[in-house]
């Protein structure tokens, strides 16, 4: 029987000089790309105005919200989903301010409550406005990231800056500001719904949940992931959060919410089906064979675009079904009954993928299920998580090219390297839930189990990871 004497004692057996850490490889490997960063924004200040970013070029995003808090400070709601009246506005308002709109424009997407977040900033000139709201969502990404740190198993200031500098120079982070994006208030929202969903707090979980509806295909998994595993008090947390936002669209915006309900749809054809369209910027499974298949290019998807996206969303969704039978917990327990965090991971990676409507800026979501999983592995380390960091250093990467890219070859590689991030961890989730093994160089030391069995040592030699 080994008592704590002789795993000292083992692991104090002098090995070969270790690898370094996957955290000093990251250090090194995003401390780079953010010198490449600032290498690039300090050469656009002396490139020639026609080929430099200038700031009338950033922002245009945030041309729509602005849009829409002016309509609904006039209490104008019936132009609020009116495709030719956001478009007049935008426009004006460009010409107005020296914006390099051309003939671009954005219609409001979101429903009709979220206006009211932007009536104040309505009455600023649009620059201001802008300003305002950039500083907002830097403020909501400092604090998601302080919430992401606190999910880690460790409290290394080295780890914690690390998290810090792979957010913020990353792809998602510099759309999302470029465009003036909401993004970081989604990860806020997210982070702090996880971080309830973690603790078995239902209540609390469902009652943020709830607030990600203001983008419906950031909620609606995410909502049914937390009923699954936290049961009847979450769909409670929910149902009170939609009730009172119902009650605020009805109440103050009289005709809006039919208005939602009947133009969304014909707006999202308008844009998709009746008109060419960005589809390289979408990460869903029905916007990479779109673009396969038929490019930029209006018209309604072919049959085998809808086949193939149908077979491969059936087949994510199912393996997300299984995960979250086997972390599920009585829809009528009293207990707090923490949900795994390799379910979590793969119900947030697993999104995107199934949405049919889903920017890349809102990839930045990714980096709580990318937190967790390094939580995990911490504590546990198989082949398939080897293969997991690799798919997710490719998609971090390959996210900073994407656009152009795809846009040229009519290839979105982002989605099948989302897709295989995704299945990767569907599999940890479904796998089974044994007892994590704390990792010292090449040894493994397994925990106490609660049938009080000691713990044990072992030598992990490159076949005896898992």
């Amino acid at each position: 029987m080994t008592d704590n004497a002789s795993i000292d004692a083992a692991l104090s057996i002098p090995l070969h000089r270790p690898r370094k850490s996957t955290r000093t490889k990251l250090w090194f490997g995003g401390t780079l790309l953010a010198a490449f960063l600032l290498i690039l924004v300090i050469g656009n200040q002396f490139l020639s105005r026609d080929k430099a970013v200038e700031r009338n070029m950033l922002g245009h995003d945030f041309t729509a919200f602005y849009s829409a808090g002016h309509f609904a400070a006039l209490g104008q709601f019936d132009k609020l989903y009116d495709v030719q009246a956001i478009k007049d506005f935008e426009q004006e308002t460009g010409r107005r301010y020296g914006l390099s709109l051309g003939d671009s424009y954005g219609p409001y997407w979101n429903p009709p409550f979220y206006a009211w977040i932007f009536a104040p900033l309505s009455h600023f000139p649009y620059p201001q406005a802008l300003f305002i709201w950039t500083l907002l969502n830097a403020a909501c990404g400092l604090a998601a990231t302080i919430l992401l740190c606190q999910m880690l198993p460790t409290s290394s200031w080295q780890t914690r800056a690390l998290v810090l500098l792979l957010l913020f120079i990353s792809m998602p982070v510099i759309q999302a500001l470029s465009h003036g994006q909401n993004t970081m208030t989604s990860l806020l929202l997210l982070t702090a719904t996880v971080t309830f969903w973690r603790r078995g707090d239902a209540l609390l979980a469902g009652l943020i949940c709830g607030l990600l509806f203001y983008k419906p295909q950031l909620g609606a998994i995410v909502a049914i992931a937390l009923i699954a595993t936290l049961g009847w008090r979450s769909l409670m947390g929910l149902a009170i959060t939609g009730t009172i936002l119902l009650f605020i669209t009805i109440a103050t915006m009289p005709g809006a919410l039919i208005d939602f309900l009947h133009h969304l749809p014909i707006n999202v054809r308008f844009m998709q089906i009746e008109h060419p369209y960005v589809w390289e910027r979408h990460a869903t499974i029905k916007a990479f064979w779109r673009l396969l298949f038929q490019g930029r290019g209006a018209g309604e998807p072919k049959l085998i675009v809808t086949l193939l996206t149908l077979a491969i969303c059936v087949t994510l969704a199912g393996g997300l079904c299984i995960a979250m039978w086997r972390a599920r917990s009585s829809l009528f327990s009293d207990r707090k009954t923490p949900t795994p965090d390799s379910l979590i991971a793969a119900t947030i990676a697993t999104m995107p993928l199934l949405m049919p409507f889903y920017f890349d800026y809102d990839l930045m979501l990714l980096a709580i299920p990318a937190v967790l999983f390094a939580g995990e592995f911490v504590a546990r380390a198989s082949r398939l998580d080897s293969w997991l960091i690799r798919a997710w250093i490719a998609l971090y990467l390959w996210m900073l090219i994407n656009p152009g890219i795809a846009g040229a070859t009519r290839v979105n590689f982002t989605v099948p390297l989302l897709t295989s991030v995704a299945a990767m961890l569907i599999l940890r989730a479904i796998g089974p839930h044994e007892l994590p093994l704390l990792r010292f160089r090449r040894f493994h030391v397994a925990a106490d189990d609660s049938r009080g069995r000691q713990p044990r040592v072992r030598f992990a030699g490159a076949a005896a990871h898992g």
